[in-house]
């Protein structure tokens, strides 16, 4: 009996487990269209850092980013970026603190602002981020964590 009474907490933990893994697409609002989140090509799933760029106007430009691992520490110069979590664990390091980030959560770095982000979750994290003036890919000042 008490073999019986284990498997079916078992059997109640293991159907928890896999209901909590799943999770419901997410989609950015568009006025022309809905653009789902979750079609990532083989390659970006490879990737330590996949981008995808959404929409690009003369005052900002949006992206959706997919983190694995973690980003190199940097600054954007002349870029404000607003990063909002989608899906995922993560924490965002800033010059003198970190802040441990849950889907859901926005960040908002002002231009000049030292940062690099790191996955902590079990799969990688999506946010979806906003740069103004829209981002050019140049504007990436590396810099060692160790020199801030």
């Amino acid at each position: 009996m008490l073999k019986n009474h284990l498997n079916s907490i078992l059997g109640i933990a293991i159907v928890c487990l896999l209901t909590a893994c799943q999770t419901a697409p997410i989609r950015v609002i568009f006025p022309a269209e809905n653009l789902p989140v979750s079609d990532w090509s083989k390659a970006d799933l490879e990737k330590n850092i996949a981008i995808k760029h959404l929409e690009r106007t003369k005052t900002s430009s949006s992206h959706l980013i997919r983190l694995r691992g973690s980003e190199k520490p940097h600054f954007h110069d002349k870029h404000d970026l607003t990063v909002t979590v989608l899906r995922g664990e993560s924490i965002i390091h800033f010059k003198s603190r970190e802040q441990i980030l849950k889907a859901g959560d926005v960040v908002h770095i002002p231009k000049g602002n030292y940062h690099w982000a790191e996955n902590t979750g079990v799969g990688a994290s999506v946010v979806f981020a906003v740069f103004s003036p829209a981002f050019d890919g140049k504007d990436k000042r590396f810099v060692d964590k160790h020199k801030k």
